[in-house]
């Protein structure tokens, strides 16, 4: 019915500015007193628009204008269907009047209808000033009701609802009884909010680092959408209670986490202040459902800006000494800077979808995601991608470097929390280095350090020290580290002229490192090793705070780290392939023989690819290199993923691989090896070939034949006690020629008795083609 009572003509003018306008807004008042028909009054007001136009220029100004008619006209569309607008005009340059004509209007029916619309249109044009300038901009509505008992005189009637509806425009959300206000706190009371969740997953072994947990209202209401329920909750003044609900639900309805892994939360900066959210709560809930502070990451969005840093600094660090983590989200966006975040120093820095869509074919886009994964290596935080939608973008990004990644190519937000199968084909940057991983947890590197509380005198403090082996000293408070002190670093407060009478007898936390560099027990050494030499370099040999569950578990320093990645890169370099980084040769011998020799049973898999000869003919060395790596990293993968503590991965040589694991878990490791081979591996073909299915090329016998796709084949072969190494090897032989003999991506198992009480009677048992 939108314009149904204004002629085509009238409905053009009616957009214009001045007396005329206001002429046309009268007439159709006249009419609607002569018909005894009511008439409902939205007034929309850009406050300060001068100001703004000041500030940023007419061109500015005008782009906020036309976003804001556009707006209110798809806006007035959607929420006023049952009843006709016919009007739509400025009163100003930055004033709109909507007039609606209709049964069923009531006053407060419009009060509730210019909320919705004030809610709606104050998101969009707030998107749209920070595109422009950086900045947030506000916005007002108002609203009134016009009876059909009309009075004498139409036109005083009208004017003193204008004078309401502007009053209104002011204090809309006091407004008693409205019925979203009711709606808004049944939704949080009850709590209706539900939770779902996305996954973040680690781009390098494919695995989910955590999940996101995102809020919803109920479906079908107003407040489905989070921004309309966030946007009001900041009206209203129940942002603290609407946040709280979410994190409720949120951990509520996880389903638990493996240690190592994180839920992360969205808060909006000035949540921090709120004080029942100081009193502990979230704590106690995250005890209750089996997490601690350290599977936590606060998700403070860029969006908003923060008015006062030195209160959010401090309030921050009170939650990190805790054990909380802490995340920038929507990086790319709004108002943080390079600066600001690295100031933060946030342990996970989020950059926005608008970085990420199309990076593989934007340059600029990739130059920009390149500088914040540097400045990430460099402050000791890694960076989420998000909003990851095509397979190109997650190589892309794998390539670069960037840490994890989180997208609807990964998995869409769901509840139960989605897990992910995915596997990555790490090339290029990442591909073509040797694998010098440590992945030793940091733990085992830990010694017991001493332990002060935060009111401990200096002087105490300097004589512990001074009688300690270990030049460090961890404060402490209920268990939780809140800061370091270095013996150097106190020698150097304390040597200057005045220091020891300034500091000795007061509390160490005046001179203590408030910001040390803590670090779960299970992170890998390698990591934190990176994580320590990238601190400024009055830190950089700083001892690092070791913790489980967010306790304090003992202190590593910066030597042992390196003596310990010395060890291991020897050891490795013993035996390792120059090409895939996988333990060869020698190493590879001993592990074989370990297992052979020893009690446990031990299942081998050895890995064969089929049709490589044709591939490395038709592509050349260097791309059959490449298809050796993917094959090498498909293995590593599917064995840390699949096959538990205690598994090996080696390269024999050319294309043959082995894995060494628990009998038990080898059928799902071929499994995996089969199914992620055979869905990478056409990636590795020109089109043309990946449609058809083969390649032509010279067989062995010299003549031009056609080759199916490269295949993967593997053989599972079972060792119990004490194992002979030339029968194992005569059972792989075996049991590789029987997979072998079969076409496509393959795995079968050896049936007969294990290797140790070996018959030779029988031939291996098949496992039908995966």
């Amino acid at each position: 019915m939108l314009y149904d009572l204004i002629p085509a003509a009238r409905r053009e003018s009616g957009r214009g500015l001045g007396l005329g306008d206001e002429a046309k807004v009268f007439e159709l008042v006249m009419e609607a007193a002569a018909a005894r028909r009511p008439l409902g009054l939205l007034l929309v007001n850009i406050p300060g628009f001068d100001r703004f136009s000041g500030i940023y220029g007419t061109d500015a100004a005008g782009q906020i204008v036309e976003r804001l008619d556009t707006i209110l006209r798809a806006s007035a569309k959607a929420q006023f269907k049952e009843n006709g607008l016919i009007h739509l005009g400025q009163l100003g340059v930055s004033q709109y009047l909507l007039i609606y004509a209709g049964n069923g209007l009531s006053q407060r029916r419009m009060t509730d209808r210019a909320l919705r619309l004030l809610l709606d249109a104050r998101h969009r044009l707030g998107q749209e000033s920070v595109r422009l300038t950086g900045q947030g901009l506000s916005l007002e509505v108002g609203c009134a009701y016009l009876p059909p008992e009309w009075s004498e005189s139409p036109e005083s009637d009208f004017r003193r609802a204008l004078v309401k509806a502007r009053a209104v425009a002011s204090d809309l959300l006091n407004q008693e009884g409205l019925s979203l206000l009711n709606e808004f706190r049944k939704l949080i009371d009850e709590p209706l909010v539900q939770a779902v969740y996305q996954p973040i997953v680690d781009l390098e072994s494919g695995r989910p680092l955590g999940w996101e947990a995102l809020a919803r209202g109920p479906e079908g209401s107003y407040f489905q959408s989070p921004t309309m329920m966030f946007d009001f909750a900041e009206e209203v003044g129940s942002l603290f209670r609407l946040e709280r609900a979410c994190r409720e639900q949120a951990i509520r309805g996880l389903g638990g986490l493996r240690p190592e892994q994180k839920l992360f939360v969205n808060i909006h900066p000035r949540t921090l202040a709120d004080p029942d959210f100081r009193a502990g709560q979230t704590r106690k809930l995250l005890r209750a459902n089996g997490l601690e502070p350290a599977n936590v990451v606060f998700e403070i969005t860029e969006r908003h800006s923060i008015q006062n840093f030195t209160l959010f600094y401090r309030t921050l660090d009170h939650y990190r000494s805790q054990g909380f983590l802490v995340a920038i989200d929507d990086v790319g966006t709004g108002y943080s800077g390079l600066s600001r975040i690295a100031n933060l120093r946030p342990d996970y820095i989020k950059a926005d979808m608008s970085l990420v869509r199309g990076i593989d074919s934007n340059p600029v886009q990739r130059a920009l995601l390149e500088a914040l994964v540097t400045l990430a290596d460099k402050i000791g935080s890694s960076v989420v991608a998000e909003g990851i939608e095509t397979e190109t973008e997650l190589t892309c990004l794998a390539e670069m470097g960037v840490h994890y990644g989180q997208g609807f190519f990964l998995a869409r937000p769901a509840n139960p929390k989605p897990l992910t199968d995915t596997v990555i084909a790490i090339r290029g940057k990442r591909g073509g280095e040797a694998n010098w991983k440590c992945s030793i947890p940091v733990r085992e590197l830990a010694e017991p350090g001493p332990q002060v509380h935060p009111g401990a005198k200096v002087r105490g403090v300097k004589a512990l020290l001074d009688g300690n082996p270990i030049s460090g000293v961890v404060v402490v408070e209920a268990g939780r580290p809140v800061g370091l002190v270095m013996s150097h670093a106190l020698d150097r407060q304390l040597g200057t002229q005045y220091g020891p009478a300034l500091y000795f007898d007061r509390s160490v936390e005046l001179l203590m490192d408030r910001r040390p560099l803590v670090v779960d027990g299970s992170h890998p050494v390698e990591d934190v090793a990176k994580m320590a030499m990238s601190r400024d370099r009055f830190k950089l040999y700083d001892h690092i705070i070791v913790t489980e569950s967010g306790r304090c578990l003992g202190l590593v320093s910066v030597q042992k780290m390196l003596d310990a990645l010395a060890r291991v890169q020897v050891e490795m370099a013993k035996g390792a392939s120059p090409l895939t980084g996988l333990p060869g040769g020698l190493t590879l011998e001993r592990e074989i023989e370990r297992h052979c020799n020893g009690d446990d049973p031990a299942s081998f898999i050895y890995i064969d690819l089929d049709h490589f000869k044709a591939y490395n003919d038709t592509y050349g060395f260097k791309s059959g290199d490449a298809m050796l790596r993917l094959l090498a990293k498909i293995a590593a993968w599917a064995a840390k993923r699949h096959a538990g503590k205690g598994h090996f991965v080696g390269h024999v040589g050319g294309d043959d691989f082995v894995v060494i694991c628990q009998p038990q878990r080898a059928e799902r490791v071929c499994t995996a090896v089969v199914r992620c081979f055979s869905r990478l591996v056409k990636g590795l073909y020109s089109a043309e070939h990946a449609a058809q299915g083969y390649v032509e090329a010279k067989g062995r016998d010299g003549r031009m034949s056609r080759f199916p796709l490269v295949s993967v084949s593997l053989g599972i072969v079972d060792c119990v006690g004490a194992c002979d190494l030339q029968q194992i090897g005569q059972r792989a032989a075996e049991t590789k020629r029987w997979a072998k003999s079969l076409p496509g991506n393959v795995w079968v198992r050896d049936r007969r008795r294990p290797v140790s009480a070996a018959s030779p009677e029988g031939q291996p048992g098949v496992c039908p083609p995966r």
